[in-house]
């Protein structure tokens, strides 16, 4: 890759006035770069979708095709750490199986594997070109191709999609692939107590007290919160959950609820908005914003922030880089839905990538595309 980046930015648009010696650096040019193919990028890019394709198959036999095909799309099939990493997350998660068996997923394996076949194309053809490489015994991706699929891929690797007869304008729902939403992390034994006895607990943070709801004499009841108030409830909860076995009274297998509340409070704030603010964004700060849902409105934080740190900048250089990071981050450290959506919400709704496309829009559409809508 390098070679090609020097190129790009360095040799290409470089002024070489003399025939001779521009004819001589371009022959020492397509010299190295034919050597980087043969030596490094095509072998690498075989190496890379055979360990893939195995890892993909040794899921396919554990968890059926539906089970594969979700794990590869979650990166599991990867390279051997990301295996090691599924077996941690399955130790820590119950697996919905029968959801995975019954969903219906929009890609494949094939489609994905053809996906990344064309973007090398669309990316390297360009350069291959500039350099006359197709011309010097058609060294182009098609030859690519054929020498990195996986034998077992050679004569199946065609678009099932495409194969796909359209007999109505019916809209196909297609089944979340993002691995998260098929855990269910292994609950603890402790006992927070009844619903009513954790929203009460919790009334005191975070403006949850803006759905207590009350009878005649005063007393409390319930708690009924909606939209983006509701899943930082729920978020809220989850990490209650997580870390009661912490707050046990005695020998009983109760948790103390006032400190588990408390320090819940403070872990969903480092996870999300301490995060963003001191890993992230420079500038990050909310602003209260109301929304109205079902007749009832509700005070939440909206986030603004100047922009990326440095840090952040310096280490995820580019658009791509950037939303890969976050996403990786939620999915790595926020082991429910509710606070993955609780973060996704929580990021600087200012703060869009090079084509304007909203920073906080594309994790909550990387969460659930449907969500979009639902939260605009």
């Amino acid at each position: 890759m390098s070679v090609f980046r020097s190129i790009a930015t360095g040799y290409l648009g470089a002024k070489i006035r003399n025939t001779e010696a521009n004819d001589a650096l371009k022959a020492r040019v397509l010299e190295t770069a034919g050597t980087t193919l043969l030596t490094e990028t095509i072998p690498d890019a075989v190496a890379a979708e055979k360990e893939r394709k195995s890892n993909y198959d040794i899921l396919v036999g554990r968890f059926g095709v539906n089970g594969g095909n979700l794990m590869d799309a979650s990166g599991y099939t990867l390279n051997e750490n990301t295996m090691s990493k599924l077996e941690d997350d399955l130790k820590a998660n119950n697996l919905n199986e029968e959801a995975i068996k019954n969903a219906n997923f929009e890609t494949s394996f094939e489609n994905r594997y053809n996906a990344r076949v064309k973007s090398d194309q669309e990316k390297y053809n360009p350069i291959l070109k500039q350099l006359g490489i197709d011309g010097i015994g058609s060294l182009g991706y098609n030859t690519v191709e054929a020498l990195v699929k996986p034998e077992s891929m050679q004569t199946t690797t065609k678009d099932q999609m495409t194969d796909t007869v359209v007999t109505e304008q019916t809209p196909i729902e297609y089944s979340s692939m993002q691995m998260g939403d098929y855990f269910d992390p292994m609950r603890s034994t402790v006992e927070l107590g009844t619903p009513n006895q954790v929203d009460q607990a919790i009334q005191g943070f975070r403006g949850f007290d803006q759905g207590i709801i009350r009878d005649a004499t005063g007393a409390f009841v319930g708690m009924e919160l909606f939209g983006e108030k509701a899943n930082e409830r729920n978020a809220f909860k989850a990490v209650m959950t997580r870390i009661a076995p912490n707050y046990v009274v005695g020998d009983t297998n109760k948790a103390d609820l006032t400190s588990t509340a408390g320090t819940a409070n403070q872990v969903l704030f480092d996870q999300t908005q301490g995060y963003i603010g001191d890993q992230v964004l420079d500038g990050y700060q909310s602003a209260t914003f109301k929304e109205k849902i079902r007749d009832k409105s509700f005070d939440i934080n909206r986030y603004n922030a100047s922009g990326f740190s440095e840090t952040f900048n310096n280490t995820y250089q580019t658009d791509e880089a950037k939303i890969v990071a976050l996403v990786n981050y939620m999915n790595d450290n926020l082991p429910t839905r509710s606070e993955r959506l609780h973060f996704a919400q929580s990021f600087a709704a200012n703060i869009k990538d090079s084509d304007g496309n909203n920073y906080r829009d594309l994790l909550l559409i990387a969460i659930d595309p449907t969500l979009i809508i639902q939260n605009n």
